[in-house]
């Protein structure tokens, strides 16, 4: 009797682990092409790994930017301010539907969005960034970005503005 209560117990932990190690591989690979899609400034690719009422917020922008339009709305602009953007994962953990990324992001800032900010023309810059990703049936529903709001403006020179 011992013996069967050991065997089902060994198990059910199996089963579990077994099915953790699969759900972080699917995550790890969806965070992956997330990723690699950046990197190729592939908007619409990387639009389709979002569900539809995705909600995704940073302190970047004004409110939630919400599904695939989103995406390809707040990346298309990073795009086209930094052409050579450049992504690099440093650190993820999984839990069961989440995964928490922390990377860098480099690039260099050609196009400035409007007159005021001209004093970034031409400056290098590169942050340490962090998301939390939320990801169900294979679709990323919810994403949460930080970064040093303060590092960026020193790096572009926003502290040196004569004013």
């Amino acid at each position: 009797m011992k013996f069967k209560i050991v065997f089902v117990i060994s198990f059910v932990l199996l089963l579990t682990v077994g099915f953790s190690q699969n759900k972080n591989q699917s995550l790890q690979k969806i965070i992956e092409q997330h990723f690699s899609l950046l990197n190729q400034h592939d908007t619409l690719a990387l639009s389709e790994l979002y569900a539809d009422t995705a909600k995704l917020q940073s302190p970047n922008w004004e409110g939630n930017k919400i599904g695939q339009a989103g995406v390809r709305e707040v990346y298309s602009r990073y795009f086209i301010s930094s052409p050579d953007l450049k992504y690099t994962i440093t650190h993820i953990v999984f839990t069961v539907n989440t995964a928490i990324v922390e990377y860098t992001s480099e690039g260099t800032m050609v196009h400035t969005e409007d007159d005021a900010s001209k004093y970034m023309h031409g400056k290098r810059y590169k942050l340490k960034n962090s998301t939390r990703f939320e990801i169900k049936e294979g679709k990323i529903v919810e994403s949460v970005s930080y970064f040093d709001q303060v590092a960026f403006l020193r790096q572009v020179g926003f502290f040196e503005q004569k004013r």
